[in-house]
């Protein structure tokens, strides 16, 4: 009869009895290997549905199932009891802590050395449950128990694997993830981590794009690398530049790929590492990530929007921002790679893009751009009605002479551009602070599909 079937109240009972079969034997050893074997296995399958298995998640449970794990001589068992304990731990947060006061933490880290099977998914995802909710002190196990040296011993093996397995990338993102929550709560422990840059990047670059391109373990490698200490730059050198090919050519992908409900948990992060890696990027690698990322100079007043085109796309979600997180993403990447220069920033991009995420950020205007500052501040100031305009895009071009009654519709539009380009300041201003909840008109516009492109006479208003 499969354990599914069993009524509430017998899988209980059941439960109850194979704890205390494996607690009799824990005491005095009484069983024999297959009959263990069999007990444990039983035990695994009932603790995969919480219901009706309290036995299992109380403090002799642990206690019993950690016995079996760190002390049986029988595989078999204590792959087992490891399995029963790592869903123990997931399923009921309680037993966590109840984990750590057992002091068998060490024992786990002492057999992420140079594993057996199974044994760094097992050990990585017990350690990374006990990052939640408990007292593990993570330090002493980096400090006094070489935490930081398993895993990069771990991290350089799965480097050097060109033929990896589902089984591999399994055991692999276990061991990122713990990496990445380590170095998140810990952040005074990130540079024993340093050795493992240069692997994951190396990881990064050789893995092919697919699609959808942010599934596990690329998501987990990319997550892994945004707390790291970039300071030392010869860690980073050999594999930087394929790897911000590879993670330029996933966001290319990732953006066709993923709707935009779904793009602040996948492609936020992306974002975030390319901005660090900006920073300590040598220059060839700065023009090549300025090349793929950033629109080309206007030709002509011609202005690309072929939606082939990645930074065709990237512009859009500044334009028509559907997420507050993608927005600063990708606005804040720009800006690194205007090399953190308000003026080349504005100068590339126009006010209509860059005033925004500069008020934002309470960082001012270029000087030589006054008099466009002095608009956004005040809709009524006269030096807006110059013989030039700036639209949202950037380009600058001069205003036809027209006749009276089209010269007052100019002057209206200009009038109402200038006031929606105050707006925007005002809105990404209010984003920033926690005064109130609201929606932004220029994400319900984008959700609504009313945003429209001006008509071709209506140019240059």
């Amino acid at each position: 009869m499969a354990t599914a079937e069993f009524l509430p109240a017998e899988k209980l009972r059941r439960v109850g009895k194979l704890v205390d079969e494996l607690r009799d034997d824990f005491e005095h050893i009484n069983l024999l290997p297959h009959e263990r074997n069999a007990y444990m296995e039983q035990l695994k399958v009932f603790g995969r549905n919480p219901d009706n298995a309290d036995p299992i998640f109380t403090p002799q449970g642990i206690e019993i199932l950690t016995h079996h794990s760190f002390h049986s001589t029988s595989p078999t068992t204590s792959k087992a009891a490891l399995q029963c304990l790592a869903n123990a731990l997931l399923s009921k947060p309680p037993t966590r802590q109840m984990f750590v006061d057992l002091g068998y933490s060490e024992r786990a880290v002492g057999r992420l050395r140079k594993p057996k099977k199974d044994d760094e998914f097992l050990m990585s995802r017990i350690l990374f449950l006990t990052s939640y909710g408990t007292s593990q002190s993570f330090e002493k196990l980096i400090d006094k128990h070489r935490l930081a040296d398993h895993i990069n011993d771990n991290i350089e093996r799965h480097a050097k694997n060109k033929r990896p397995t589902s089984k591999d990338d399994e055991a692999l993102s276990e061991t990122l993830k713990l990496l990445f929550n380590v170095t998140h709560f810990c952040p005074t422990r990130t540079k024993p981590f340093s050795k493992s840059i240069s692997p994951i990047m190396k990881i990064l670059a050789r893995r092919p794009v697919v699609t959808p391109p942010l599934l596990a373990p690329i998501n987990f490698l990319i997550n892994s690398l945004i707390n790291m200490d970039f300071e030392d730059k010869s860690l980073i050198n050999s594999n930087l530049k394929p790897c911000v090919e590879a993670l330029i050519s996933i966001l290319d992908v990732a953006l066709r790929t993923y709707g935009d409900t779904e793009l602040d948990a996948t492609v936020t992060p992306l974002l975030t590492l390319l901005k660090r890696l900006a920073k300590v990027s040598p220059p060839p690698v700065i023009a090549a990530m300025k090349a793929s990322l950033l629109p080309d100079p206007p030709k002509k007043g011609f202005i690309s929007k072929d939606p082939a085109l990645l930074h065709v796309r990237l512009m859009d979600y500044l334009t028509n921002p559907r997420s507050t997180s993608l927005y600063d993403g990708i606005s804040s990447l720009f800006f690194e790679l205007s090399g953190g220069d308000v003026s080349k920033l504005t100068g590339e991009f126009g006010l209509g893009f860059s005033s925004g995420f500069l008020m934002t950020r309470n960082m001012q205007i270029p000087a030589k751009n006054s008099s466009v500052r002095s608009s956004v501040a005040s809709v009524s100031d006269e030096s807006a009605k110059s013989a030039r305009s700036v639209d949202l895009t950037g380009m600058r071009k001069s205003l036809p002479s027209l006749p009276n009654d089209r010269s007052k519709m100019v002057a209206k539009r200009r009038t109402q551009e200038q006031a929606g380009e105050k707006l925007m300041v005002l809105f990404d201003r209010l984003k920033m602070t926690d005064i109130t909840n609201y929606d932004d008109p220029r994400m319900q516009a984008a959700a609504k599909s009313m945003v429209v492109e001006l008509d071709s006479e209506d140019e240059g208003i």
